[in-house]
């Protein structure tokens, strides 16, 4: 029921890092930004550590995907769109002392039309770790039939199932067809399936990094990442 922090690779070790060396990672880069605020991170209070019980993004297999939320946000750009830039999840200010923490950034590497096109490219390895059919957490769809074209790509009855999955909790349970063939497509647009770059990829599985202002509900938009960075603030 939680997605388990990366044990290795580059997700690894770029876990957790302080404001100064996040800055000193990426400060040469300025794309822009979409930020947004994360419902599915809990905290641990215990230990005072972040635990992902939903499915996006879904960090497992050595690479972070942002597949089945936000997906008005992720319709706002055409999936070529995407390369280049930047993706931020906060957590909720109600789960640990009323601030948005950081939980990831992420450079996006790659953008896919459907769920079809996203499994194909990826290895197998990769796909396997994130299969919705496989992962209670997952957030890739398997396809039935190799290589879906057209409108067949947005169709749920050409994917795989799921029987036990976040979006899928009981029988007569329908949420997983909306990430494959969104509901609001006709007004928005197909949501584009976001890959993003491992060696650019940063998790924080505890409160270090906060927002420093009350994040909009929906998301939010900045020109440049050191616009984006220079809101953000360190615990002392």
């Amino acid at each position: 029921m939680v997605q388990p922090f990366p044990s290795n690779g580059p997700l690894r070790r770029n876990l957790g890092l302080p404001l100064a060396g996040l800055k000193e990672k990426i400060k040469s880069d300025q794309n822009k930004v979409y930020s947004y605020v994360l419902m599915s991170v809990e905290i641990d209070h215990t230990y005072a550590t972040f635990q992902q019980r939903g499915s996006g993004p879904n960090f497992q297999g050595g690479a972070l995907t942002l597949c089945t939320c936000k997906h008005r946000m992720r319709a706002s750009l055409p999936s070529d769109d995407w390369k280049g830039v930047w993706v931020a999840g906060f957590t909720s200010r109600t789960i640990y002392d009323g601030k948005h923490w950081l939980f990831y950034l992420a450079k996006i590497e790659s953008g896919y039309e459907s769920h079809s096109d996203l499994w194909y490219a990826m290895t197998a390895g990769i796909r396997n770790s994130k299969a919705a059919d496989r992962h209670f957490l997952g957030d890739v769809f398997r396809p039935k039939a190799p290589q879906l074209t057209g409108a067949a790509r947005y169709k749920p009855t050409r994917y795989v199932m799921p029987t036990d999955h976040t979006h899928r909790l009981r029988p007569g349970d329908s949420r997983w067809k909306n990430d494959i063939s969104y509901c609001h497509a006709d007004k928005y647009g197909h949501p584009a399936l976001l890959v993003a770059a491992p060696k650019q990829t940063y998790l924080w599985d505890e409160p270090i990094i906060y927002f420093d202002a009350p994040h909009c509900r929906n998301f939010q938009k900045w020109g440049s990442l050191s616009q984006f960075l220079g809101q953000l603030r360190e615990v002392k």
